[in-house]
Order: structure tokens, then C-alpha cells, then sequence
């Protein structure tokens, strides 16, 4: 993996987007003293993951971004981008395929880091395993930041134990390890929620077998309540059935007796419409005569109401005509007076227009005359006005001067009067020695305070430094707690499967239990043993019994026989003796060594026999055979035994380290309530002092306060004099004040003169104006008035000639209806003639009449009874027929009912149409029986059954699920194993190679001398602490903390180069790591670097302030700060300066 490239933008101080590009060879950056260069180092620790703000020197993360300047304003994110890339060279030297990564971290103000690697958005995790996996990180030995160096010799050796775990890189491991642990420690946790689920369904299926139960015996009654309920049914078809044929020869009864009824009803209805025939003509005649009486009457009543009318009709005329003439009369007088009126506005009118004029032919001369007095009386105004005002300044200016020197004089008195105090008060002035003392005291016993304090803060930090040693070794004493339990737990289930391999196979007669194997051998020849494992002596399927029987043969030098590496019953001495072990490997070679009967079994695991049958076996196999899994089991015991005693002394070291660790806290929770007194006796006395010191500083300020005063004083005195004696030739005179407002007074004389001359012209001619105003408007008045009048007149001679118009119509209409009332007497006597006639014919008719309607009364009545009867039986009929369709009506119910409850057609239920043969109430009673029991039962769940089922089979994939996060448990254990063993490995071999390395180079920056890397007695290395000695050239050997500062940074450095030299990182990062080296030790040490670039993939990138670096980098980033607050990057390759200085040179 390669760094290409660096991108900052709005990280810390550079504000704008900044790229770093990161070539093969020595990279330096360089610049003066706080202008961001080391921003650069922490841009790169925090893209890779640094959470700490502090570890970024800052109060928060926040702190990252660019917070703004004077010029700039402040940016609401920071993003910084690694691009890096993992090149394959071709064929072709100028070209390599590479597949880059970019990564990038992203903070926006108070919103949290992102992290993206190619654009898609990871988890922090996943960008810590990247760079981890890379040999980098945040905390990577390949960044070394200043005072680091100094870190790492003052560090314990377990500390420095991952500078070794850097080399191997296995810090990926580590987390992988941590993950798996808390993935284990989950997955223990889901085991048991799992396990309580399932307990939780056991039950739930144990209520719904019980709720099914229930259910069975529901279903049980209410198939007893459906037959009841059809038996129920069936009575009440049949009863449906009986009421129903009394209905319908009831009907037929009733018809009878109605359809009499109706006949006879017939026969009186053809009489009266005889009668009726009879009547009719007569009627018709009566009401004819009826309707000419009424007509005749009509006419005489018109006739009497004619009469009336033409006699008001002719009152009425009569009284109009008078009412018109007296009108007539007086809108003549009106028209009179109107005239007179009319004449009498006319000759005023005239005398209003000759008083106009009159106005008119003087109205100028009036105006230019006041206008001419008004513009005198404004010129003298202004003269007057100037004058005055030139007047009262003088007088002003003088009243002020006199004010002016009054106040000046009555300062000086008060001036000598302070004066004199102040001189007074200088004598008795002076500084008080004593509170001077007060203060030198005190400042001695703060001094002895603050040594006090920083003893009790060393005491503190010491305190503090052990505490997180003890909290250090505590969690690393229940990480190997977890890890021992972890392998016991192991241990504990490979015992428990061989135990139940041997349960399974072993037999307490078998002759297996009867042998005893060499050890070392029992997997060797185990296999071969079968036989032996499922046999006895002398009963059972399988048994051996002695043979008796010798042969000469016997196995080549090179094959072991079983009866010497086995001892057993006799009865198996044949089978030991032509049965052997070998080393050799070759199947055709052991062959051609056997003879007849032989066998033997191979270090490879196969059984060979002498007519060349070969059986093979996997030899890995822990439960290969009943012996091996025997002795596999002691051995687990003994291992089992000697962890737990482990875990019982590691657990002792525990509650020893958690003892010392509380008695530590504790002893640091009193150092601190000193430190807190000490801090309050600090502030007494800093107060005191600040109070001592109020008070010197009060008595020193009062009496050069006094001083200051004095001098003021008299400097302020000499002011005022020299003020007065300039306000004095100021002064005016008194003459030049009196000529001044004689002056006034004459020019006020003539101006108030032309004012009431002009006054009296204005008023002149506002008079004049003001008349011909008052003229004109009536004037005005009088035109309006008179042409009202005209207007009156002209109405008045128009009503004249209506009302005469009127009175000619009325008296026309009067000779019209004078004779009309003796015409209309005339009619009225003939009709009271015809009215008397007709009286006497109407009551002739009327008698006749009677005697046919009495008769057909009498019909009519007779029908009435009828009909009465007829209705009766009609209403008995309807109410049949009701019932009968209500039985109708109740026997489709039951039908639907049958249907619903049953399931059935009535017709289905009832074929046989016999009815039941128990009686009504007996069912309804023992259907309320079954009813009462059904209601006993309760609520019932009918699906109970289903969901039992269902329960059933979500409880057989918890139990399967259970088994799988067990079986999840076993692997996690073996892979935490797993990384315990490849960690120790690596980390092994990491040693040996980085201690040589680390020889090397300390020779070769020491110009001799011997170094070396040791591992303390730990067992286990991953726990072991890393030693460092150093023998300089001259010198004897000693631990790095001895050696002088120099020698301690040199081999600091060596030991980080060694590092790189067995696990190159992409890229170094030193930060002016050549500040404790002279002159001597910074050529070597670049002479070093230069080498590593040369011979290495690794990138160096070198913050420096030494020249010497700065001419051996191969080019150089320059950090400036040309606006304050904002870092800016100029770049400069030095290779290519040098070979253009070089080209110009040649020129």
C-alpha cells in the first residue's frame, strides 16, 4: 500500500483546500514556529480514526475546524482525504495497475464525523482495521510526534511491548480479538434470552394444550345443543303446520257468509236506483227554479245598490264643482302678488349694479396707496430691527464680561481656599512601613504553600501514575480471567465428548479394559484394537479364547510386534504377536516383510495385512480409539487442574491489585483534600496580600494625589488672573452703549409712524373690498330671488287653466246622470212581481220531492246494517288471512333458521313429516341444560389446536437456533485461540528480526557499541515487557534511562527504523524527532534515512527546523502564515533545483 496524497480543507488553520502530494524519498515541511506544520501530523491521525481531542490539542473536536480570523470567516466542517493505492508493476517500467483508495473524514459543527472510503459512507471501525491492517493508525509507532521519543524511554516496558506488536502487525488482531470477545459475550447473552424465550413458549404450548382440551369439550356440547335445537325445530314445523289448516277452513266459512251479505246488499241497491231515476228529473226542475230565483233576486239587490250609487254619484259632482271655483279664485290673487313682486326686484337690482361701479373706478387707486405705505413701514422695520438687535449685543457682550469676571473672581477665592487645605494636608502625609512588613510575610508563607502544593500535586500525579498501573493490570488480570475460563470451558467440553464417546462404545468386558499400551502408542496402534473393543472372554457375540497354538514366524527387524508394546490376557497373545507397529511408510515394502497371518499398522494409519488388504484411518482424529481417549481425558484433567489453579491464583491477584487499587485511591482522595486546604490557604494569603498591597497603593496614590492637587491649584489660579485682565480690555464703554440706544430711539419713532399710517390705508381699502363683496353677493341674492318669483308665477298660470278644465268636465257629467235614480224605481216593481211566482212553484215541487227521498232513506239504512255485517265478517276474513301469512311468514323463518343453525333445507329435515316424539318443553329443558354447560366452560379459544402447532414448531427453531449460537460460542472460543497463538507467533518472529535489526542500526548511528532488545521472564509474550540496553562505544552496558538525552533519542530512532526495516509502513512521519541530535548525529541519522528511502517502499515525512535536514530532503512543503491565522503551502523539489542549477552551469 502507497500514501499518494494529502488533502486538507478547513482543517484547523488551513482554510482552504490544501493537497500534500507524497512522492518516493525524503518529503520535508518546514516553517517557523506556530504556522501549522504540525497540523499536517494531526490532520493525518485524526482521518485515521483519533477520537481523542486532547491527543489533537484541542477542548473539543469541534476544535478542528477552521474557527476564522480577522479576514476570513469561520467554516462549519472540516474534511481531510488520504488518497492511497496498492500498485502491481507490469512489464512496462512506466506503467503499474493500481487500485487507489480514498479516504476521508468529515466533521461538520456540532453534528458528529463521518467516514467514507471511495465515497461510501463506513463505520469508524472499519477505517481503523484498514489503516491497521497497513501497519497505521492514529497511535502507529510510524508517527512520531514531538516529545514522543521522550515518551517511549520513559515508558514501562510493557508500554513498550507495542512497539514490537507494530513490527509483527498484529494490532489488527488485537482488535479482531476484542470484537470476537464482545461477540462472544453477546452471543452468551442472546443464549440466555433465547433460553427464556423458550421457556416462555414451553409454557405458552402447555395453556394452549389445555385451551384445546376446552375446546374438544365445546365442540362435543354444541353438537349435543345443535341436535337439540333440531329436534326443537322440527316440533315447531309440524305445530306451523296444524294451525294452518284451522286457518284455512275458517276463511272458507267466513267467504260464505260474505258473499250472502253482498247480495242481498245488490238487491236494495237496484231499488234505489229506481227511486234514484225518479228523483233525478224533479231535482233538476227544483234547481232550476232554485237557481231563477236566486238570479231575480240577484237583480233586485243590483238594482237598490245602482239607485244608491247614482244618487252619491251626483251629491259627489256637485261638491267638486264648488271646490274648483273657490280654488280658481284664489290663484287669481296669487298671480296678482307675484307680479307686484317680480316688478319690485327689478328695480333693485338696477340700483345694486350702479353702486358696483361706483366701487370699481376707485378700487386701484385705494390698493397701490396702501401698498406703497406697507412697503415704507417694512423698510424702516429692518432698519429698526438691525439697530435693536446691534443694541442689545453691546449690552449683551458687557453683561456676560462682567458675569465672566465675577465667576473668575470667585474661583480665586475658592482656589486659595483649597490650597491652603492641600498644603495643610502634604504635611501630615506619609507612607505606613508597617503594612509593607505585612506584605513581605505573606509573601513568604505563599512561597511556602506553593512548595507545599507541588508536593502534594507529585504526591498526586505519583498516586494518579500508580492508580492507572493497578487499573492497567487489572483489566488485563480479567481479560486472562475470561481467557482462562474461556479454555477450561473448552477443555471441560472435549472431556465431556470423549466421556461420551467412551459411554458410547465402552463395554466393562471388554478386553480393552484389560490391556495396558506402552506410552506414546495408544493412537499409534489403537485403530488396530478395534476387535478388542467390542469383544470379551469367553461370552458374548464376540469373545477370544486361548489358542494354544505357536508359530515360527516372527516380524522383521523393522516391525514392532503388539505383544511388546501391549500387555494383555493370553487369549490375545497370538493376535499381540502376528500383529506389529512400523515406521516405514511404503505399502509394497511392508507387504514383501510380512508372512502369512501378519498385519501391521503404519505411522501413516493404515493397517496392512500380509494378502495385501489395507485399511485407512485419519490418525488426527482425537477420539481415534477407547486407550487415546483415556489417556487424552487425563491429560485434560491435568491441564483442567492446572488452569483453574491458575485462575484461582490470577483471581487472588485480582482482589490483591482491586485492595491496593482502593487503598491508592483512597490515599489519593486524602492528598487531594490537602491539596484543596493548601489551595484555600493559597487564596487567604493572596487575598491578604492584595489587600496589603490596596492599601500601600492607597496611602502612595493619596499623597501623590495631594501633590497632583496642589499643582493644579496653582496653575488653575494663575489661569483665572490671566482671564480677568483679558475680560477687563474687553469691556465696552458706557458712552458708546447710551449714543447707541438714542439712536434706537429716534428710528423707533418714525417705523411706529409709518406703521399706523400703512395700518390705516390697509383698513381703507379692506373696507372698500369688503362692500363691494357684500354687493355683489346681493346682487347675486336678488337675481336668484326673482327668478324664483318667475317661476312661481308661471306655476300658478298653469293651475289656473287646469282648474278651469276641470270644472267644464265636471258639470257635463252632472246633466249626464240627473235622471238616471227614476229609471232604476221602475225595475225594482217589476221584479217583486216575478219573485212572487216563483215562491209558490218552488214549494210544490219541494213537497213531491220529500215523499221519494223518505223512501230511499229508509233503503239506505237497511244497507248501512249490511254493510256493518259485511265489514265484521270481512275484518274476521283479513285477520284469517293475517294469520295465516304470519304462519307463512314464521315458516320461511324457520326454514332460514334451519338453514343457518343446520346447515340443511327444511325439505331435507323434514321427508318423513312425522312429528317428534318428545315433547316441546323436555327439549327446550334439555337444551337450556346444554346451554348452561356450555356457558360453564367459559371462553374458548377454537383455535388452540392450530396455534399449539404453530407454538410447536416456532419452539423446535428456537431450540434449533439455541444450538447454532452454542455451536457460534465453540467457534468464537477457537478463534480467540486461534488469534492468541498466530499473535504469539508473529510476535515472536517479530522480535528476533526487529532486535536485529535494531543491532544494526545502533552500530551503524554510534559508530560502534552494542545494543539489544530483551523480553522480561512472562511467559506468555503478548504479556511480556520490552527492555531496551545500549553499549554505547566506551561505555558499559546500561538501560536506556540512563543514557545521556542524545544517546537516549539515537536509540530511539534506531529502534523505530528497525521497526520500519521488518514491517515498512506507507509512510513515516517524524516531527522534529533530529532536535536533541548535534550536528554529527543529524548527518547520520539522514544518512540513515536516506538509505531506508532508497531501499524501502516506505515515504519519509520529516518536520524540521535543522538546515542539514532540510538540504538532504528530496523536496520541501513550506508551512506559512501570510495572513494571520491562516496556514498556506508552497512546494519546492529539491532534486530538480539542483539539476537546473546544475543544467545552467553546464551552459
Amino acid at each position: 500500500m502507497e500514501l499518494k496524497k494529502i488533502k486538507l480543507h478547513g482543517f484547523k488553520s488551513f482554510e482552504k483546500q490544501t493537497e500534500f502530494e507524497i512522492k518516493r524519498g525524503l518529503t520535508g515541511i518546514v516553517g517557523p514556529n506556530g504556522c501549522g506544520k504540525s497540523n499536517v501530523l494531526d490532520s493525518l491521525q485524526w482521518v485515521m480514526g483519533e477520537t481523542s481531542y486532547k491527543n489533537l490539542r484541542g477542548s473539543e473536536m469541534d476544535d478542528v475546524i477552521f474557527s476564522g480570523t480577522d479576514t476570513s470567516p469561520s467554516r462549519n466542517f472540516a474534511e481531510v482525504s488520504v488518497i492511497m493505492s496498492e500498485a502491481t508493476n507490469t512489464s512496462d517500467k512506466s506503467q503499474t495497475n493500481s487500485d487507489e483508495y480514498e479516504i476521508k473524514r468529515r466533521i461538520e459543527r456540532n453534528s458528529g464525523s463521518k467516514y467514507y472510503i471511495n465515497s461510501i459512507e463506513k463505520r469508524a471501525k472499519d477505517v481503523q482495521l484498514f489503516f491497521a491492517d497497513n501497519s497505521l493508525g492514529p497511535h502507529s509507532i510510524s508517527i512520531v510526534k514531538q516529545g514522543q521519543i521522550n515518551q517511549i524511554i520513559e515508558s514501562k516496558p510493557n508500554e513498550r511491548r507495542k512497539i514490537l506488536e507494530e513490527a509483527a502487525g498484529i494490532s489488527g488482531l488485537h482488535h479482531r480479538k476484542h470484537e470476537a470477545i464482545l461477540r462472544l459475550n453477546a452471543t452468551r447473552q442472546n443464549i440466555d434470552r433465547l433460553s427464556d424465550i423458550i421457556n416462555v413458549v414451553g409454557a405458552e404450548m402447555s395453556s394452549l394444550k389445555r385451551q384445546a382440551n376446552q375446546a374438544e369439550k365445546f365442540k362435543t356440547i354444541a353438537s349435543q345443543i345443535r341436535d337439540y335445537e333440531k329436534e326443537l325445530l322440527k316440533i315447531d314445523w309440524h305445530s306451523i303446520e296444524a294451525k294452518k289448516k284451522e286457518l284455512d277452513e275458517s276463511i272458507r266459512d267466513t267467504q260464505g257468509n260474505v258473499k250472502n251479505i253482498k247480495d242481498e246488499i245488490g238487491n236494495l241497491e237496484t231499488e234505489n236506483n229506481d227511486l234514484a231515476d225518479f228523483i233525478k228529473p224533479i231535482k233538476q226542475e227544483y234547481e232550476i227554479l232554485i237557481e231563477d230565483l236566486q238570479q231575480k233576486r240577484s237583480n233586485e239587490l243590483n238594482l237598490k245598490n245602482e239607485l244608491q250609487y247614482t244618487t252619491e254619484k251626483i251629491t259627489t259632482v256637485s261638491k267638486q264643482i264648488e271646490q274648483i271655483l273657490v280654488d280658481l279664485e284664489r290663484e287669481k290673487t296669487n298671480l296678482t302678488d307675484q307680479v307686484g313682486q317680480i316688478r319690485g326686484l327689478d328695480s333693485k337690482l338696477t340700483e345694486l349694479y350702479k353702486n358696483i361701479n361706483d366701487i370699481q373706478k376707485i378700487e386701484s387707486n385705494i390698493i397701490q396707496a396702501s401698498s406703497d405705505a406697507i412697503e415704507s413701514y417694512k423698510i424702516l422695520e429692518k432698519e429698526y430691527n438691525s439697530q435693536l438687535s446691534k443694541a442689545l449685543t453691546m449690552e449683551t457682550e458687557n453683561k456676560n464680561i462682567e458675569g465672566q469676571i465675577e465667576e473668575y473672581q470667585e474661583n480665586l477665592k475658592k482656589l486659595s481656599t483649597e490650597l491652603e487645605s492641600a498644603l495643610n494636608n502634604k504635611s501630615y502625609l506619609g507612607v505606613d512601613k508597617s503594612n509593607e512588613k505585612d506584605r513581605d510575610s505573606s509573601i513568604d508563607n505563599q512561597k511556602q504553600i506553593e512548595e507545599k502544593l507541588l508536593s502534594t500535586m507529585g504526591d498526586i500525579d505519583k498516586c494518579e501514575k500508580i492508580k492507572n498501573e493497578l487499573s492497567e493490570d487489572l483489566e488485563k488480570n480479567k481479560e486472562l480471567n475470561l481467557i482462562l475460563d474461556l479454555e477450561i470451558q473448552q477443555s471441560q467440553k472435549t472431556k465431556k465428548e470423549l466421556e461420551d464417546f467412551l459411554l458410547s462404545l465402552e463395554n466393562p468386558d471388554a478386553i480393552v479394559n484389560k490391556i495396558k499400551i506402552i506410552d506414546g502408542f495408544e493412537k499409534k496402534v489403537g485403530r488396530i484394537l478395534n476387535d478388542l473393543e467390542i469383544s470379551t472372554l469367553k461370552k458374548g457375540k464376540k469373545f477370544w479364547i486361548s489358542a494354544n497354538q505357536e508359530f515360527d514366524d516372527k516380524f522383521a527387524d523393522s516391525i514392532t510386534p503388539l505383544a511388546d508394546l501391549i500387555e494383555g490376557p493370553e487369549e490375545i497373545y497370538v493376535f499381540l504377536k502376528y500383529t506389529g507397529y512400523t515406521e516405514i511408510t511404503e505399502t509394497n515394502k511392508i507387504i514383501k516383510l510380512l508372512r502369512p497371518g501378519q498385519q501391521v499398522i503404519n505411522a501413516n494409519g493404515e493397517i496392512i495385512r500380509w494378502d495385501g488388504f489395507i485399511q485407512k484411518f485419519n490418525m488426527d482424529t482425537e477420539n481415534i480409539n477407547i486407550p487415546h481417549a483415556r489417556k487424552k481425558i487425563l491429560a485434560i484433567d491435568k491441564n483442567i487442574q492446572s488452569k483453574v489453579m491458575k485462575l484461582e491464583i490470577l483471581k487472588k491477584e485480582t482482589k490483591q491489585v482491586s485492595e491496593n487499587l482502593e487503598k491508592i485511591r483512597n490515599e489519593q482522595s486524602i492528598k487531594k483534600e490537602n491539596w484543596k486546604m493548601l489551595i484555600e490557604d493559597q487564596k487567604k494569603v493572596t487575598d491578604k496580600i492584595k489587600e496589603l498591597d490596596q492599601k500601600i497603593n492607597a496611602e502612595k496614590d493619596s499623597a501623590l494625589s495631594n501633590e497632583i492637587k496642589i499643582n493644579s491649584i496653582e496653575e488653575n489660579i494663575k489661569i483665572n488672573k490671566r482671564n480677568i485682565e483679558s475680560l477687563s480690555l474687553k469691556k465696552i464703554n458706557k458712552s458708546e452703549i447710551e449714543i447707541a440706544q438714542n439712536s434706537l430711539e429716534k428710528m423707533k419713532q418714525d417705523f411706529y409712524n409709518a406703521k399706523t399710517i400703512a395700518d390705516i390705508k390697509e383698513a381703507n381699502t379692506q373696507n372698500i373690498l369688503r362692500e363691494k363683496r357684500n354687493l355683489e353677493k346681493n346682487q347675486k341674492d336678488v337675481i336668484e330671488n326673482r327668478n324664483s318669483w318667475e317661476i312661481r308665477k308661471n306655476q300658478t298660470e298653469k293651475q289656473l287653466n287646469d282648474l278651469s278644465e276641470r270644472l267644464n268636465n265636471s258639470e257635463e257629467s252632472l246633466k249626464a246622470i240627473e235622471f238616471e235614480p227614476e229609471k232604476i224605481k221602475q225595475k225594482q216593481t217589476e221584479i217583486e212581481r216575478e219573485l212572487e211566482h216563483l215562491s209558490q212553484k218552488k214549494q210544490d215541487l219541494q213537497n213531491k220531492l220529500e215523499t221519494y227521498e223518505q223512501k230511499y232513506q229508509k233503503n239506505n239504512e237497511k244497507i248501512k246494517l249490511l254493510e256493518s255485517d259485511l265489514m265484521k265478517d270481512s275484518e274476521i276474513l283479513i285477520q284469517a288471512r293475517t294469520k295465516l301469512e304470519n304462519l307463512d311468514d314464521k315458516k320461511i323463518e324457520l326454514n332460514d333458521k334451519i338453514k343457518i343453525n343446520l346447515g340443511i333445507n327444511a325439505e331435507d329435515l323434514f321427508n318423513d313429516a312425522s312429528p317428534s316424539s318428545l315433547d316441546r318443553e323436555k327439549v327446550i329443558e334439555l337444551l337450556s341444560r346444554a346451554y348452561s354447560q356450555r356457558e360453564k366452560i367459559g371462553a374458548v379459544n377454537l383455535t388452540a389446536s392450530d396455534q399449539f402447532d404453530e407454538k410447536k414448531v416456532y419452539h423446535e427453531e428456537l431450540c434449533r437456533e439455541n444450538d447454532d449460537l452454542v455451536s457460534a460460542t465453540e467457534t468464537l472460543q477457537k478463534g480467540i485461540v486461534e488469534i492468541d497463538r498466530e499473535a504469539r507467533e508473529r510476535l515472536q518472529q517479530s522480535y528476533e528480526k526487529v532486535n536485529s535489526n535494531f543491532k544494526l542500526l545502533f552500530e551503524k548511528l554510534f559508530d560502534g557499541g552494542k545494543a539489544e532488545l530483551k523480553l522480561d521472564d512472562n511467559e506468555d509474550i503478548l504479556n511480556a515487557g520490552l527492555d531496551i540496553v545500549a553499549w554505547p562505544p566506551g561505555k558499559k552496558p546500561q538501560t536506556i534511562s540512563l543514557l545521556s538525552g542524545g544517546e537516549q533519542a539515537l536509540t530511539v530512532i534506531a529502534l523505530i527504523l528497525a521497526v520500519f526495516l521488518e514491517n515498512p509502513a506507507p509512510v513515516c512521519i517524524l516531527d522534529e524527532v533530529d532536535a536533541p541530535l548535534d550536528d554529527t548525529n543529524v548527518k547520520k541519522f539522514c544518512d540513515t534515512l536516506d538509505d531506508l528511502s532508497k531501499n524501502s517502499n516506505t515515504k519519509f515525512l520529516i518536520v524540521t527546523h535543522h538546515p542539514y535536514t532540510m538540504s538532504r530532503m528530496d523536496r520541501l512543503f513550506g508551512i506559512t502564515m501570510a495572513k494571520k491565522g491562516e496556514s498556506v503551502m508552497l512546494s519546492v523539489d529539491l532534486n530538480q533545483a539542483e539539476k537546473m542549477v546544475n543544467d545552467e552551469i553546464v551552459a
